[in-house]
């Protein structure tokens, strides 16, 4: 008889244990020995929310070449032409065809000139050197050192220099006259007045 008193006492506590209030929703957990407590749950986010909007696509960067000139010819250039003479070179004779001569030499060549003019002769004479160490077989540099070796007095050497010029000088008639009358006049500072009317000929031949 006790043993059946328990038995109905404990059914009433566990079907109280079991209830659950009407409006509680949540997932009841049952734990022995204790009142049971509804887990706390959260609504689902709400699926409108998300942006739905298609992607953006980017279009492919092309270069503008539409004022990009194509084709364009390039101007064609003249080859062949001669060196050009000024009129006071062809008169003066001394610096005939200087337009062929290297930059340097021709620089060279015009301060030679400009001391020679100055009385440094000296100077003149260096400048000439350095010309002819550059451009041995020029026979313009060779004419100008024979100038200034004879107005510093070395007729000999002049004579030699312009002689030698004359080798190189094929083709140029006014420099070939030129060195002549310097050879004429050299060979008159050494006393060759036959010599010298010799080289006036062929100057003026």
């Amino acid at each position: 008889m006790a043993s059946a008193t328990q038995q109905q006492q404990q059914a009433p506590a566990a079907q109280a244990q079991s209830t659950t209030t009407p409006e509680d929703s949540g997932v009841v957990v049952m734990v022995p020995q204790a009142s049971s407590v509804p887990l706390q749950t959260f609504p689902a986010p709400d699926s409108s929310a998300i942006s739905t909007a298609p992607p953006i696509t980017m279009a492919p960067v092309t270069p503008d070449n539409t004022n990009v000139p194509q084709n364009i010819p390039q101007p064609s250039v003249p080859t062949g032409i001669p060196p050009t003479t000024t009129s006071s070179n062809r008169s003066s004779g001394t610096l005939a065809a200087d337009e062929q001569l290297d930059g340097p030499v021709l620089a060279l060549l015009t301060t030679a000139q400009r001391q020679q003019g100055g009385g440094d002769l000296n100077g003149a004479a260096s400048s000439l050197e350095r010309a002819q160490r550059i451009a041995p077989r020029e026979p313009q540099v060779l004419y100008r050192l024979a100038q200034v070796r004879l107005d510093q007095g070395d007729a000999a050497q002049a004579e030699q220099l312009s002689r030698r010029a004359l080798s190189y000088s094929a083709g140029r008639p006014a420099l070939q006259a030129n060195l002549w009358e310097l050879i004429a006049k050299a060979r008159e500072k050494q006393g060759d007045a036959a010599g010298a009317a010799q080289a006036r000929q062929r100057a003026g031949g």
